[in-house]
């Protein structure tokens, strides 16, 4: 946090978002330690959303119970499944009736948000399962419901390959989705993001600022940062982290050039910034926002932008106040009719570089 403090030029920050591992291992002492330092460094507000991430493996009651009396004041867990057989075809290291415990512990202890995560459209996933962890969840306040996405490096990946399990099937999938929709239909769920879908008033704030061009710092290994400008990374290796930014520190110097940089970096060109501020407004409920595009971007990518519309079949989205919002059904298309609309760089890609903190 010291050596980053400058990133956001002095603007308050109303989200702090704990996760991308399993911050739930430290003790909720030292989780308030971290977020009484944030206040302190980067101005966040007594009001801010702070969400911890956890899996139901790491939780148990009494830690709930403390975590209450901390600033964090939303929960988001790593369900998945309520099913043993699901939630061993993906690999995950907790029990179903594990899972029921937490949810059982949160209710008791009134956490003031709660956040889910389950998954659909992978191997061996019947509806029956599928519309029992949403009835299950139903009382939560926030739901992140992914479609499996398979990665050659998973072990998943492997054991399909291998014919263990069959292969996702695309129908399949469709009709999880559309099980999920009507879900959220029928218990005042709003859809406001692909994925994502809250009770009124309880949008992911933290997420919103991804979706909206927002800027934001990333803090840990492998962290994401953004400014518009640029995007950072930080490195991966925990322990080449750690060994660098203690280099830096032991040194007191915070240029350091060759093995201890902390972050790459890539510098952001117009085009770069235009598409994915399509990619990822086009996925939320409001759109993307052609005023903006014109403001920030300029008349050329404003224009060219109409002309690209022509292209796209106008079943699978409406025009409202100069935004370009998604129907239900280009919601399953959302990244391909993206993908139509993107622009091509003509001039560099941008500069990866690598950098200090």
């Amino acid at each position: 946090m010291d050596l980053r403090r400058d990133y956001l030029n002095g603007i308050s920050s109303d989200t702090l978002y704990m996760g991308g591992g399993t911050p739930s291992v430290l003790q909720p002492a030292v989780i308030e330690q971290i977020i009484s330092y944030a206040r302190k460094t980067f101005g966040l507000k007594t009001d801010a959303e702070i969400t911890l991430e956890a899996n139901p493996n790491n939780l148990n009651e009494e830690y709930i119970k403390q975590l209450a009396d901390t600033s964090v004041n939303r929960l988001s867990i790593g369900i998945q499944s309520f099913f043993d057989e699901n939630l061993n075809v993906l690999g995950r290291i907790h029990t179903g009736k594990q899972a029921l415990d937490c949810m059982e512990w949160l209710n008791k202890h009134h956490f003031s948000a709660i956040s889910v995560d389950l998954m659909y459209g992978y191997p061996l996933l019947i509806e029956n399962q599928w519309k029992k962890n949403l009835e299950t969840v139903k009382a939560v306040n926030h739901l992140s419901c992914y479609s499996l996405s398979l990665e050659p490096d998973s072990n998943l990946y492997k054991q399909i390959k291998d014919k263990l399990y069959p292969p996702p099937d695309e129908e399949e999938v469709i009709s999880h989705y559309q099980i999920l929709t009507n879900f959220a239909k029928n218990n005042d769920f709003i859809h406001y993001e692909t994925s994502n879908f809250c009770k009124s008033g309880h949008f992911s704030k933290h997420n919103l600022a991804y979706w909206q061009d927002e800027i934001y710092i990333g803090l840990g290994p492998s962290a994401h940062s953004f400014n518009r400008f640029h995007r950072q990374w930080n490195k991966a290796d925990i322990y080449k982290y750690i060994t660098q930014i203690q280099a830096i520190c032991n040194a007191e110097q915070w240029e350091l050039k060759g093995k201890n940089t902390i972050f790459e970096q890539e510098i952001l060109t117009p085009t770069m910034r235009v598409n994915e501020y399509i990619m990822t407004s086009l996925r939320t409920i409001w759109g993307c926002d052609l005023q903006y595009i014109k403001n920030c971007f300029g008349d050329f990518f404003y224009a060219k932008l109409y002309r690209k519309l022509k292209t796209i079949n106008s079943q699978l989205y409406k025009l409202e106040d100069n935004k370009l919002i998604l129907s239900e059904k280009g919601n399953l298309l959302a990244d391909a009719i993206a993908s139509d609309l993107f622009f091509e760089e003509e001039g560099h890609r941008g500069d990866k570089e690598d950098w200090l903190g």
